[in-house]
Order: structure tokens, then C-alpha cells, then sequence
């Protein structure tokens, strides 16, 4: 959300503008819930969180730009403790932490905003776009794609070195 009128009709409290949001960024704030409450209550703090923008303003309003699905996350966070601790349970400790789960939801959302950056950049053509889509974003295999695109998998292996040092370079500078 960078539009200044979509940002506009957030802080409003535009119904459209808040199903959007949610609609958008639903799954990575479950995911984001699931890490603290587990799966079983990681929709309701979902629900908090979206009940908590509808009805506060002053909340809405406290989105003044950056990466917005970041900013929602710490709402969710916040609110999946609160919520722990509300239901008397100690807070999560490494040892509690399922072998080989991440110390904590940043660093994925750190990513998909960067490759959100990277593919609105205008660096990367329409069929290369859909390419690093494809394979990058929803993690398709290159024999996969090279069956969607009707492109031979040799040239999709050019691209996916060139893409890579294009996107390489891109996180590099820390656009």
C-alpha cells in the first residue's frame, strides 16, 4: 500500500480499503500468529487485529508509510502475545521453538517485501517478470514454468543466472 489515496481510504476506515488489506496480507499475518499461539488460535488474533483497525482510527493512522504487510505483522505479534499471556502461557522460549522454525517471522517478511520491491521496480521484462514470478515467488520448478511459458528450460536457465545477479545487485544497493 504506497498509493497516497488507497493510504487515504485506510485511514478513513473505508470498508473496501480494510477488506483489501485483509484479502492481501491474511495468510502472512496467520503465519505470523501460528508462530506464537499455534494454529488454533491464530485466526482469532487475526480477527483481533482487523476488529482493532476497523474500529480504531488513531490506530490506522499510525501507518505513515514503509513496508506496510511489516507493520501489520508487529500488530499481529503483539497481539498473538498478549494473547498468550492473557491465557496464562509463558512466553516462547527457544527450546519451545519447533526443530528448524525461524526465530521469528521478520526475516521472511524482509523477504517477500524485497522481491515485492524488485518485481515493481521495472527492472525485469514482462516475460522475465513472469519468469522470477514463477519461480522465485511461488517456487515452481524450472521444468514447470519452461512447460507454462513454452519456453526451452536452456533458455530459462540464462535468465535464471541473469535474474539472480540482477536481483543479487538490487538487495545489494538496499533498494
Amino acid at each position: 500500500m504506497t498509493d497516497p489515496d488507497e493510504i487515504a481510504a485506510f485511514w478513513r476506515g473505508d470498508d473496501l480499503a480494510i477488506e483489501t488489506v485483509y484479502r492481501a496480507h491474511v495468510s502472512v499475518l496467520l503465519g505470523a500468529a501460528r508462530f506464537i499461539v499455534g494454529p488454533a488460535e491464530a485466526e482469532s488474533v487475526v480477527q483481533e487485529v482487523f476488529v482493532e483497525l476497523i474500529r480504531n482510527e488513531e490506530l490506522r493512522r499510525r501507518f505513515t508509510g514503509g513496508s506496510f504487510t511489516g507493520w501489520l505483522a508487529a500488530i499481529t505479534r503483539f497481539k498473538s502475545l498478549e494473547h498468550r499471556r492473557q491465557s496464562g502461557r509463558p512466553p516462547l522460549s527457544d527450546e519451545a521453538r519447533p526443530a528448524g522454525a525461524p526465530a521469528s517471522p521478520e526475516p521472511r517478511l524482509e523477504a517477500r517485501d524485497l522481491l515485492e520491491r524488485f518485481m515493481s521496480a521495472g527492472i525485469l521484462s514482462g516475460p522475465e517478470a513472469d519468469f522470477f514470478r514463477r519461480r522465485f515467488v511461488e517456487c515452481r520448478t524450472q521444468v514447470q514454468v519452461a512447460v507454462d511459458l513454452k519456453v526451452p528450460r536452456s533458455t530459462l536457465e540464462g535468465w535464471e543466472r541473469r535474474l539472480s545477479e540482477r536481483f543479487r545487485r538490487f538487495a545489494l544497493e538496499g533498494a
